[in-house]
């Protein structure tokens, strides 16, 4: 698809940023920033669900956590894209990792009242 200068409407290569003809710098297109997808997101919020059932001790909620927290910032760029779901991925990551902690105490209490560890 040809581009064309705003100012002077010379016929512009799609990897140039200045004009040649007249010198002035052109706009990049806005759109190409919406149509990227917020793929950190994506994977944050994926994460975050495979977390629920596969936890090992928070870890996996912790990793999910991190990858939407980075979404979370990264769609600024992405005008908005992918909010959602680093939001929906941060909360759920967290629960997870509150969920592994609760289920590493609940084993330690376990294994002490069967008197196989002492702490």
């Amino acid at each position: 698809m040809a581009k064309f200068c705003p100012n002077c409407g010379a016929e512009l290569q799609d990897e140039q940023d200045i004009c040649v003809k007249c010198g002035k710098m052109v706009k990049k297109n806005n759109n190409q920033a919406s149509n990227n997808k917020n793929t950190l997101a994506t994977t944050g919020f994926v994460i975050a669900i495979v977390s629920l059932f596969i936890n090992y001790a928070g870890v996996v909620g912790l990793v999910a956590t991190i990858i939407s927290a980075i979404g979370l910032t990264k769609s600024k760029n992405y005008n908005g894209a992918g909010k959602g779901l680093a939001i929906a991925g941060l909360i759920i990551g967290i629960v997870s990792i509150i969920y592994g902690i609760y289920s590493i105490t609940v084993l330690v209490d376990a294994l002490n009242e069967l008197s196989i560890i002492t702490l």
